[in-house]
């Protein structure tokens, strides 16, 4: 379940480089991806990201300062909230990276640093929500 909510904070911090491209600083951009039964969306604003990953009724919704340096973005849980059962979140103060490139409406996460266990449902296509 950690890497769920590694996957959600992922697509966050994804989120936050698109929005970073975006001339509107002040609308949230959304980014969707489902994986392995995992449900993964990350909303972000100018530096700040809310991670939602959730399995059904259970799941986390982690909040992020990001930062963004290249193509790598960095993000560290300054909140995080569980859903029903989640049994393995992570804690606020931690930190994750990743590479995230956006080609029209359709951004690759990849490199993931900080949860491994969690790149097979993280790493790979995001959908921007329109």
């Amino acid at each position: 379940m950690f890497r769920l909510l590694v996957a959600g904070c992922v697509l966050a911090l994804v989120a936050f480089n698109a929005g970073a491209e975006d001339k509107k600083a002040d609308k949230a951009a959304t980014w969707l991806r489902e994986a392995n039964g995992i449900d993964l969306k990350f909303e972000f604003g100018k530096d700040t990201a809310t991670f939602n990953v959730f399995s059904g009724d259970n799941g986390i919704i982690v909040k992020a300062k990001l930062t963004k340096e290249k193509d790598v973005v960095t993000a560290e849980f300054t909140d995080v909230e569980e859903k029903g059962s989640f049994p393995s979140k992570p804690k606020k103060g931690d930190k994750i990276s990743f590479k995230w490139v956006v080609k029209d409406a359709v951004a690759t996460l990849s490199e993931l640093k900080g949860a491994d266990e969690a790149k097979d449902v993280l790493e790979g296509e995001y959908k921007l929500k329109k």
